[in-house]
């Protein structure tokens, strides 16, 4: 007979339909890619090593050490793993929970917020405590809802063109090409892209290459890489450039952020 955590999320769910909640914990390799899906449960991910990427509609959410992601019953999503990877997922019974907004949200893993997690999985073994599962789970709705946290999160363009820049610069976030080269390439006027992306992204595409240059670079701060290499391999001058922006962004240091995820 399997157990929990050699079946697939799904058959959990069907084996355990009175279970207030699930928990597995599940490993994938640098470049795995679990392919488009949904669960019939709420599902709430954080890492434990590694960075997951997961993408729904028109997002693309990163999932680090510092952060968990929520994902609504019956959305459909796609996970990535950038680096080896290890996450817990936690399974919420949508019919023996309180009442989620159907929207994917990331969530700052708060040192109160990870015990919580961790405490919860370690309820979903213990049948006999369903009650004081079902409070703990109401805590976590309320640590989910409580105010609203966007993070580590990439617009996913809709339009043809700024789509085509989105998947150049994820595949080199060195390229430091204009709006004016970029129109060269996708077919259109450096004015118009400007316009698509206040449009479409609400933010000017400097910024916008920014921010995806500072959450591809949490991948590199993974591996065995100087911070001059990092800095480098993502398009800033020098490393002193890429730590004021990283700490002004993330409000920590790459160093420190690379130590936290080591040592946790």
């Amino acid at each position: 007979m399997l157990n929990c955590q050699e079946m697939s999320a799904n058959e959990m769910m069907i084996a355990n339909p009175a279970s207030p909640a699930l928990v597995k914990t599940i490993e994938m390799s640098k470049g795995y890619i679990d392919s488009n899906h949904q669960h019939t449960w709420h599902q709430v991910i954080f890492p434990i090593t590694g960075l997951v990427q997961t993408k729904t509609n028109y997002y693309q959410h990163l999932v680090p050490h510092t952060s968990a992601l929520f994902i609504p019953a019956n959305l459909e999503h796609e996970s990535v793993a950038l680096t080896n990877t290890t996450f817990i997922g936690i399974y919420i019974n949508p019919t023996l929970c309180r009442t989620y907004n159907q929207q994917v949200r990331t969530i700052s893993l708060t040192p109160f917020l990870r015990q919580l997690l961790q405490e919860i999985r370690k309820r979903c073994s213990d049948s006999e405590n369903r009650d004081a599962l079902v409070r703990l789970l109401d805590v976590l709705h309320d640590q989910i809802f409580k105010e609203e946290i966007v993070t580590f999160q990439l617009l996913l363009p809709k339009d043809r063109r700024l789509r085509i820049i989105f998947d150049q610069l994820i595949e080199n976030p060195s390229l430091d090409w204009s709006l004016t080269v970029w129109g060269d390439v996708v077919g259109a006027s450096e004015r118009t892209l400007s316009r698509l992306f206040l449009k479409e992204l609400k933010t000017s595409f400097p910024r916008w290459r920014q921010h995806l240059r500072l959450i591809y670079s949490l991948t590199l701060l993974d591996e065995n890489l100087s911070i001059q290499t990092i800095a480098d391999k993502i398009g800033y001058q020098n490393d002193s450039s890429y730590i004021k922006a990283f700490k002004r962004h993330f409000e920590t240091t790459p160093q420190q952020f690379r130590m936290h995820s080591h040592h946790r």
